[in-house]
């Protein structure tokens, strides 16, 4: 062999172990993405493994009471931030963690909201801060942006997400910290719930939680030939949806809110720099069903557009053990939705709204 020959098939080689490092890292990417947008693993009502073992009660039936009185504590703000610091209209005593302060003279307390997000960098969990404008009678932000100085703030952390429920202790620190800059502040008063009162319903709430976090996954899989991106772009986007970033078509409502998604059924993610030259052996629609209002509408928004990508692509629509969707089960499907948006009406987080959305964050 001679040495260009040689030198030829080092090349290769170099080429062929560059595409595979490519792809394992583009797999890579798209799992870490999945596992920041669900830390929580979602329940899926196609899975049948997941489902209650008492199979013959109707999901409608077993609507549980509210968690307690608390909870019938009303939502003061009707806007989601997805930042972390959250404005103060956003402190909800039910999810929140809530540290009240009264001072002698009112005080700026930029420098104690910024403290406190560093002392919980690490619990994933939003910090909110508020004062009380005596003017307007209303409260204001009161944080790291804010310059106001006020005589009552509030400071508030979150107690569950999808990342589960915040520990007891950290609770307490969270109050120690508070407590200190009061204290140096001349508070004339500093109340809380005990952390201890407080955790427990966190857990509570992380048990409710955890019963109703659905979602449900419509795939769209070939009978032949693989599925061409751009077809699937272009069927996306004549159904509303815009691909973003992530590498996922996304079905948003008028405020911005996601209703369903769409994803490649396969690993790698419609990134778009790649989808004019991909290729996929199936798609998936998801209804991530306690962040989405009118569920039930959604979901048939969602089944429509499974089953026109179906005809159109030549398609076959499954779950994910790729068992064909028949109408029964979709009316299955149905009743199990009706019966957890129910659930969480009466538990006074209500699918798609303020609440649900900061607690499936």
């Amino acid at each position: 062999m001679s040495d260009l020959q040689t030198a030829l098939l080092g090349i290769g080689a170099c080429v062929v172990a560059g595409v595979y490092a490519f792809n394992w890292w583009q797999e890579r990417q798209f799992k870490r993405r999945s596992e920041l947008a669900f830390a929580r693993e979602h329940d899926d009502v196609l899975m049948p493994a997941k489902q209650s073992a008492d199979t013959n009660t109707d999901p409608v039936a077993r609507i549980e009471p509210r968690l307690d009185a608390a909870l019938s504590s009303a939502v003061t703000a009707a806007e989601i931030f997805p930042t972390r610091i959250l404005p103060a209209l956003m402190i909800d005593p039910v999810i929140d963690y809530v540290v009240d302060i009264e001072l002698a003279a009112p005080a700026a307390s930029a420098s104690l909201h910024a403290q406190l997000i560093e002392l919980t960098s690490d619990w994933n969990k939003p910090v909110l801060a508020a004062g009380y404008d005596a003017t307007a009678t209303q409260w204001q932000p009161a944080g790291v942006d804010s310059n106001a100085a006020y005589a009552r703030l509030r400071f508030a952390v979150q107690m569950s997400n999808r990342a589960g429920c915040v520990d007891q202790d950290k609770l307490q620190v969270f109050r120690a910290t508070v407590q200190s800059w009061a204290d140096n502040e001349g508070a004339a008063s500093v109340k809380s719930l005990e952390p201890a009162v407080a955790h427990s319903m966190a857990v509570q709430i992380d048990r409710f939680c955890s019963d109703v976090d659905i979602a449900i996954g419509v795939n769209v899989i070939t009978r032949g030939g693989p599925f061409a991106g751009t077809k699937i772009r272009a069927l996306a986007e004549a159904r509303g949806m815009k691909l973003e970033s992530a590498g996922v078509f996304y079905l948003r409502n008028d405020a911005g809110n996601v209703v369903y998604s769409l994803d490649n059924h396969e690993p790698m993610p419609f990134m778009p720099e790649q989808i004019k030259s991909l290729t996929t052996s199936g798609v998936t629609f998801l209804l991530d069903v306690p962040c989405v209002a009118e569920g039930l509408d959604a979901f048939e928004v969602m089944l429509a557009t499974a089953h026109a990508f179906s005809s159109t692509l030549e398609g076959t629509l499954v779950d994910d053990n790729r068992t064909a969707l028949t109408d029964e089960t979709i009316d299955k499907i149905r009743r199990q939705l009706t019966g957890i948006l129910a659930k969480m009406e009466a538990g006074q987080i209500a699918a798609g709204g303020p609440r649900a959305l900061r607690l499936f964050s």
